[in-house]
């Protein structure tokens, strides 16, 4: 399950270079998860959600991989949106699925949007460190190498720039939670 882990952290990263959906953050009344939209995975995340989402995860984790369930890998320009929308689901698939969660503290329909939200976040985190280490790279140079690193952070950031800040401060408060519950380093 930890490499199947990587593989969804390593697919929400790659949107970097496929795309991510570019909506404008919306304030949305609780739907359920399969008819949520894409404008969920940019709202806003709070430090309570985000500390259910780290308390209830392993109870996912735990179910999926009961149910034999495992992480599709997605690509193309819509990668995330595919992956959650396999998920999306879930609850129907696996019995006690959303009573489990909310015993661990969400139900599913809050899991999903704050999953959602927790990985995009994440996400964004690692490209900011990463435009940060290619500035530093870019510095002083010219010619066509540098030219397609600074395309490739304006790339990045137009993928990742309707995620919060407030959602991307609270990854790295968080951080050290998050890589231990999703099991990545």
């Amino acid at each position: 399950m930890r490499k199947s882990l990587m593989v969804v952290m390593l697919t929400v990263f790659l949107l970097v270079f496929c795309g991510a959906p570019q909506e404008t953050p919306k304030a949305e009344a609780e739907k359920p998860a399969e008819k949520a939209g894409a404008d969920m995975y940019y709202s806003q995340l709070s430090e309570s959600e985000l500390m259910r989402f780290i308390k209830a995860f392993p109870t996912f984790r735990t179910e999926m991989e009961k149910a034999g369930k495992d992480w599709e890998s997605t690509e193309g320009p819509d990668a995330f949106m595919a992956m959650m929308g396999q998920y999306s689901m879930l609850h129907k698939e696996v019995p006690e699925l959303d009573a489990k969660l909310k015993a661990a503290g969400m139900s599913w329909n809050e899991f999903m949007p704050a999953m959602g939200k927790t990985f995009m976040s994440i996400a964004a985190v690692f490209v900011d460190s990463a435009m940060m280490a290619m500035k530093e790279q870019t510095k002083g140079m010219e010619g066509d190498m540098a030219k397609e690193m600074m395309k490739s952070m304006e790339e990045a950031n137009a993928a990742y720039k309707d995620v919060p800040q407030v959602n991307k401060d609270l990854v790295r408060k968080h951080l050290k939670d998050l890589e231990a519950v999703l099991d990545v380093d």
